[in-house]
């Protein structure tokens, strides 16, 4: 509780406010990003609150000049280092907080709150609320609602704990649509279910272990972007025999991301090993050749075992 007042007490000094996260986003990185950035303006209505980062058409972050981010308290969220941030000027900014769940690889900020076993970016925010019985209003927890429900998976995953349901609670009681949140996070259009198709006839099974490499021009040709297409590795998930999965996507001309997951096993380490990173369950690497796709295979295959 000490270090939440803390971080209470940084915002309430601060007349500026530029919240960052990680490159790539998913919805618990943009749902914790705005949902703070919406609950902030809610509560403080005197203070400047800026989304930084790239955006795209739902999620419209901020314009801000190098000097506003000098004097402003950054706020970095969901990001494990800061090679990870989109903007790396948060490193500039007079004072830094950062709100993570994955394993602290680095220390980014001035002051840090990590819980490595919070399920998402956005339980953490709603707990934090919580805690200081603040009212964060209708469109603050939609955001992170459906950011905990995207990254948790509708409460399925391994690190799914009594306080991801608390802060759930939470939410609701502030006003999130249940029924929204599920549709906006798991309803496909007709490109996406064509793609998942793709990756499902792509996948190669052996040992417990399902992969899929999947090339440009495999979602180019469906009019996709490499960060939607990148997200498809749950359409691996879920089958019996399979105890760990992994999809690799070509970003560019032979050099691919990996998003690894397992039911119980530690990809967290194999990720490591490529200067990866995330959860036990779930990590990430970029940069990878074809030869070490391979390689990682091969890892996955062995850690079934």
């Amino acid at each position: 509780m000490e270090k939440l007042n803390k971080i209470r007490q940084a915002i309430e000094n601060a007349d500026t406010i530029c919240i960052f996260r990680h490159q790539f986003p998913d919805q618990d990185a943009f749902g914790s990003q705005f949902g703070l950035k919406y609950a902030l303006q809610s509560l403080y209505p005197e203070k400047k609150i800026y989304a930084a980062g790239t955006g795209n058409e739902e999620y419209q972050t901020d314009d801000i000049s190098d000097e506003t981010i000098h004097h402003s308290l950054a706020i970095v969220l969901d990001t494990a280092n800061s090679a990870r941030m989109d903007d790396g000027r948060a490193l500039d900014a007079q004072e830094i907080v950062r709100i993570d769940h994955h394993v602290p690889v680095e220390q980014i900020g001035t002051l840090e709150w990590i819980d490595e076993k919070a399920s998402a970016t956005c339980e953490m925010l709603a707990l934090y609320f919580e805690a200081q019985k603040q009212r964060i209003g209708k469109k603050a927890a939609q955001e992170l609602y459906e950011g905990l429900i995207a990254d948790n998976i509708r409460f399925t995953t391994s690190n799914t704990r009594p306080q991801s349901f608390m802060a759930a609670t939470y939410l609701v009681e502030q006003g999130a649509d249940v029924q929204k949140a599920n549709e906006h996070n798991y309803d496909i259009t007709l490109k996406d279910f064509r793609y998942e198709n793709e990756v499902r006839d792509k996948a190669v099974y052996q040992d417990h272990v399902m992969t899929s490499v999947m090339q440009i021009e495999d979602y180019a040709k469906l009019d996709m972007e490499f960060a939607q297409a990148k997200e498809k590795v749950y359409v691996l998930a879920g089958i019996e025999e399979v105890d760990l999965w992994a999809l690799f996507t070509e970003k560019e001309p032979g050099i691919y991301n990996a998003s690894l997951r397992a039911k119980t096993k530690d990809v967290r380490q194999i990720a490591a090993r490529y200067d990866g990173g995330g959860h036990v369950c779930a990590a990430g690497i970029k940069g990878l050749s074809l030869k070490q796709v391979h390689e990682i295979i091969e890892l996955l295959i062995e850690a079934a075992k």
